[in-house]
């Protein structure tokens, strides 16, 4: 990077239009997306190993979502997805680290938003008990009267608050962090500087964006309650695992449809041009 790049500034409506954008680009993927999906369900497995294989996820997160825009970016190129597509940002030893180091980021993001949330409730109740009661699901179905009895005159709410607001801050700078570092080779600190600045820039956007999310998420979920409630009730056990099929389905298509607008909006806010090249010269990460 040699010079300064251009924020765009997008209204209200171009930020409701992204996840219709990203909609669009999913249906003009097709069957080929069907592989990213293999790949990323077979990633998602690693979740099954204990203790950590959820942090190792998490920390890898970054480098997956690269790969996800790398997939849309593919598909408005009219070149076919595949799974090299999908793994790139791990693949490429040259932005790897980068978006490893923003995985770290996101970890310890979470981490501290967890961290806020118990500095806050602990001068107020028993976190140990509390503790005792999350990890033995039989006590919490078997004594839930003692559970509440720990929230008593417990303001939970400010803790929420704290806990959100850092989320916010960590989401909000790996939201462009993350195509930045991979697309325009940036380094991790001001990819996540200039990320936050974009979000601040375009408030009004992120608000009609997600107010789209919002409802797409709720009307998915309803959706989903109904329709796995009835299979599960007409089929039994078969319709039970039926259902938790159809919520890893629709988990996936969820985390590609906002990958798609991700995409959508990356490209609209901060727009390619000569200024925007990476050290390489070249614009964009090659699919």
């Amino acid at each position: 990077m040699t010079h300064s790049p251009h924020i765009h500034k997008a209204s209200f409506g171009d930020g409701a239009g992204w996840l219709i954008g990203g909609g669009e680009l999913l249906g003009r993927g097709g069957s080929a997306l069907m592989r990213v999906v293999l790949v990323l369900l077979l990633i998602s497995l690693i979740q099954i190993v204990p203790l950590v294989g959820t942090l190792a996820l998490m920390l890898i997160s970054p480098a997956l979502t690269a790969g996800m825009l790398n997939v849309f970016r593919s598909v408005e190129q009219g070149a076919p997805p595949g799974a090299e597509t999908v793994l790139a940002g791990l693949r490429d030893p040259g932005r790897r680290g980068p978006l490893l180091m923003l995985g770290v980021f996101f970890v310890v993001g979470v981490f501290a938003a967890i961290g806020a949330l118990s500095a806050w409730l602990a001068p107020q109740m028993d976190l140990q008990a509390l503790a005792e009661f999350m990890n033995d699901p039989e006590a919490l179905n078997n004594e839930p009267e003692q559970f509440l009895a720990l929230f008593e005159g417990v303001n939970v709410f400010g803790g929420l608050l704290l806990a959100v607001i850092v989320l916010a801050v960590v989401l909000g700078g790996l939201y462009f962090a993350v195509p930045l570092v991979f697309f325009w080779n940036w380094p991790v600190l001001t990819a996540l500087v200039w990320s936050l600045r974009a979000l601040l820039i375009n408030w009004l956007a992120f608000l009609g964006f997600g107010l789209v999310v919002i409802g797409v998420f709720l009307l998915a979920g309803i959706t989903f309650a109904l329709v796995s409630g009835v299979i599960a009730l007409a089929l039994g056990t078969a319709g039970a695992f039926i259902a938790q099929l159809l919520s890893i389905a629709l988990s996936l298509f969820l985390q590609l449809l906002v990958a798609a607008a991700q995409w959508r909006s990356f490209v609209q806010v901060f727009p390619a041009g000569p200024d925007e090249e990476d050290e390489s010269g070249e614009g964009a990460l090659e699919p």
